[in-house]
């Protein structure tokens, strides 16, 4: 996520929505499965990226981040530690005018990668083994994209994805989109937002998230038979909470998943952790070390929870001892 400096917020304060001592599991805690915050840290997984995001693992356990060595690039970790470039998308699928750079990534039920390439403002789609890109839309209305930024998938393989581009608090033009994947057309879902980032559908198919960063909070809203969205609310506003390892107190929202309980996971643009909620109730009830500030996104894989930090230009691993979501039959979470 890059995006301008954030104006202060007058914010709601969420405080009543914290467990004593956040995340420590007692007898009634119906999280217990949660690890408390201050049991779980992070250890670095892999290093080597421009800027980090976009972090996604398929059923082997290969891990994809955008921008490994430079940008515009998406690395391939192996298990076993083994890295390089899976694919240059300023070679493989050129704009005219403009840098391809890839932000948000996720694995559809083939094993190809869907990307928001941020850089030329278009919803890519590649192939399982890296050779070969395509644009599948660039553009709603015959108006261009402005800078896409995070994508999601729901069980059919529809993809939703933001397109932040020009948008802040000030000036909220951001939008939400949603790619038919029957009739590959593209409708608009949302507009008049302030930087909307990271997305996702929940588990039972029911309700859409997303991330409205320079507001910093995340909008809940339910989603329909045909795949358009209703009854927008305020899932959570995060509180401003000063402390010595964030002056500003802010906790940004970026990207974000789910877990197999339907708990969601949002990384933090500042604040250096992960935010756990529960949804629909829009509690707060864990804050996890990311490893460092620039929290850009998150993914599940093996009771493991990766996410990409973009200050230490690196991804980190979080032992939690719980799965992730399937949204995708060939991911492995």
């Amino acid at each position: 996520m890059k995006h301008a400096t954030l104006l202060p917020l007058a914010v709601i304060c969420h405080l009543s929505l914290l467990p004593a001592a956040l995340g420590a599991a007692d007898r009634t805690d119906l999280h217990a499965d949660l690890p408390a915050s201050s049991a779980v840290k992070p250890e670095m997984y892999a290093t080597g990226f421009e800027f980090a995001e976009g972090p996604v693992l398929d059923a082997e356990g290969n891990l994809f981040v955008v921008n490994y060595r430079v940008n515009g690039t998406i690395g391939r970790i192996a298990p076993d530690g083994t890295a390089g470039v899976f694919c240059d998308l300023q070679e493989l699928v050129p704009a005219e005018g403009r840098a391809a750079q890839a932000n948000g990534l996720k694995l559809d039920s083939e094993g190809r990668l869907i990307g928001s390439d941020s850089g030329a403002g278009r919803l890519l789609r590649i192939a399982a083994d890296g050779k070969s890109a395509e644009v599948l839309a660039d553009r709603w209305e015959g108006k261009r994209f402005n800078s896409l930024n995070d994508v999601a998938l729901d069980q059919k393989g529809n993809i939703y994805f933001s397109d932040p581009g020009g948008s802040s608090e000030k000036n909220p033009i951001g939008s939400v989109y949603r790619y038919d994947i029957t009739t590959a057309t593209v409708s608009q879902l949302v507009t008049g937002l302030a930087f909307p980032n990271g997305l996702g559908v929940t588990p039972d198919q029911k309700h859409f998230c997303l991330s409205e960063s320079e507001r910093q909070r995340v909008l809940i809203f339910d989603l329909m038979e045909d795949g358009t969205l209703a009854n927008r609310r305020v899932l959570i506003e995060f509180p401003i909470e000063p402390s010595p390892a964030n002056p500003s107190g802010k906790y940004v929202p970026d990207g974000m998943v789910f877990d197999q309980a339907g708990r969601l996971y949002v990384a933090t643009w500042t604040g250096g952790v992960v935010n756990v909620i529960e949804v629909p109730s829009g509690k707060l009830i864990r804050r996890y070390d990311a490893g460092g500030s620039r929290a850009t996104n998150c993914h599940f894989h093996g009771g493991y929870l990766y996410v990409t930090v973009a200050a230490k230009e690196a991804v980190f691993r979080l032992k939690l001892g719980v799965q992730g979501y399937r949204y995708a039959a060939s991911v492995g979470q």
